[in-house]
């Protein structure tokens, strides 16, 4: 007898994972991937049997087969096989992945903490065991030992087919998987046995040393409510104490008619915390609030000399009565140079033969969101190694790789100090992804086009874990996202 699991309407592998552990008295797990995602849609279950004392040692045992793409976002990533084999460096890679997955925003939920202290707590106690094949393997196998009350009504069984252990694997998105009851199971139970007994262990050093580093390294770790009031209290400060904004400059900007307002001067006080801490800033205000003084303002504090890169009409005329000519005259940066966007290999040239150009102004930066462009290529060489301010009404035009394009122009997207995991195009990869659903939701979820349609409502379940579709949620997570 054989019945399929394809996630779709009530054939949920998750259900029907929960129902099979709560009357399991051991469960072997082998999945290609493995997401902290999949492991909390089993808490409940985990959590209940273990409060009642049912759990024993060893009694969830998972198996990893397959590396892990460092690109995924939000991820309990696996170590890595490496040919020449080295245990310490497969460790290592293990720890590194860790400190990634648990900085990450998605998990930071009240929910997450919970539900990993549980999870440190069981692997503390060997009631669960994580394992990761030595060489790479694919399967995905999920073998349940029943308990001596229902073993004699509910043989022992497997499901085998195309879900990993993860949220969408267990119930979101569409697979295809059987279980099976009337055969197989010793055969399948040989198979996972072999594999288990020549996979990489963890020790209780290791286990010690993760526990150490999710408790200490990431977001997990205990704040207490002081240490995050003084943290606060200090950012604050620092983001209003006027940094670098000397009395001279407030009355440079007064004797030339300028008013010295209050969100000007905080967001030139930002700007160069953020120049000082990530090598660059976007200004993004939007019209008519005066970027280009900003802009002016962070350059004459930063006290260094500088070009501005801006569209031809910008530029202004040979009297300095206006565009970044009279802007540039006004504020004093009488070494400063000005290129047009239409001349970026004369201005690359220039900057290669005089380094003492160490800041670079981009007005209207989002005409270069576009990385397949020789002008985007020749803008990231001239800004490389300087200190880089966007400037830009729109940084977010189409999608969110648009903002990231820019902002690559001073930061480094796997080395970023802008987030706390340094990865920030695994960050940006997730707003894609994440962006394209909800924009192809929008538009095909009510389609005449079947197969748009169904594509839309499989998107909203992965999203929203839901098979009604309702537009507004699909909006909202969108400016959310957006912001």
């Amino acid at each position: 007898m054989s019945k399929f699991i394809t996630n779709s309407g009530e054939k949920s592998l998750r259900k029907r994972l929960n129902t099979l552990i709560s009357k399991s008295e051991e469960l072997k797990f082998l999945t290609g991937f493995f997401y902290f995602s999949g492991i909390r849609e089993l808490y409940e279950t985990l959590n209940s049997l273990h409060k009642s004392g049912y759990l024993k040692e060893e009694h969830l045992k998972i198996l990893v087969g397959l590396n892990v793409d460092k690109g995924a976002f939000g991820i309990y990533e696996t170590a890595k096989i490496k040919r020449a084999f080295n245990l310490n460096s497969l460790k290592e890679d293990l720890y590194k992945s860790l400190r990634i997955a648990f900085n990450s925003a998605d998990l930071d939920t009240k929910e997450t903490y919970e539900q990993i202290e549980f999870f440190i707590k069981l692997l503390g106690e060997q009631k669960l065991i994580l394992r990761k094949t030595r060489q790479p393997n694919h399967a995905k196998l999920y073998l349940f030992k029943m308990n001596e009350t229902i073993r004699d009504v509910i043989p022992n069984l497997f499901i085998t087919g195309s879900s990993n252990l993860t949220r969408a694997g267990l119930e979101s998105q569409e697979e295809f998987n059987v279980e099976v009851k009337d055969y197989g199971f010793d055969e399948a139970e040989k198979y996972f046995d072999r594999l288990w007994n020549d996979s990489i262990p963890l020790s209780s050093e290791d286990i010690n040393r993760l526990t150490e580093i999710l408790t200490k390294e990431t977001m997990i770790r205990q704040i207490t409510p002081f240490i995050a009031y003084t943290y606060l209290l200090r950012t604050y400060l620092e983001l209003h104490r006027g940094k670098g904004l000397s009395r001279e400059l407030i009355k440079l900007m007064e004797d030339k008619g300028y008013k010295p307002y209050t969100y000007q001067t905080d967001a030139v006080s930002e700007a160069l915390a953020n120049c000082d801490a990530h090598g660059g800033t976007l200004i993004a205000d939007v019209v008519g609030l005066g970027k280009t003084v900003i802009a002016c303002m962070t350059a004459k504090a930063l006290g260094k000399r500088g070009m501005v890169i801006c569209p031809p009409h910008l530029i202004g005329d040979e009297d300095r009565k206006s565009g970044w000519r009279k802007y540039l005259s006004d504020f004093k940066l009488w070494d400063w140079e000005i290129r047009s966007v239409g001349k970026l290999e004369e201005a690359l040239e220039f900057v290669k033969d005089n380094e003492d150009i160490e800041v670079i102004i981009v007005d209207e930066a989002h005409r270069f969101r576009n990385e397949r462009t020789e002008s985007y290529h020749n803008l990231k060489e001239i800004c490389r190694g300087k200190t880089v301010l966007l400037l830009t009404a729109t940084p977010f035009n189409n999608r969110p790789s648009d903002l990231f394009a820019i902002i690559k122009l001073f930061t480094i997207p796997k080395k970023s100090t802008i987030i706390l995991d340094e990865n920030l195009e695994s960050r940006f990869a997730y707003y894609e992804v994440q962006f394209r659903k909800l924009a192809y939701i929008k538009n095909y979820w009510n389609s005449r086009d079947k197969k748009r349609k169904e594509r839309a409502k499989r998107y909203y379940k992965e999203l929203f874990a839901s098979h009604t579709v309702e537009i507004e949620r699909v909006k909202d997570m969108a400016m959310r996202l957006a912001k």
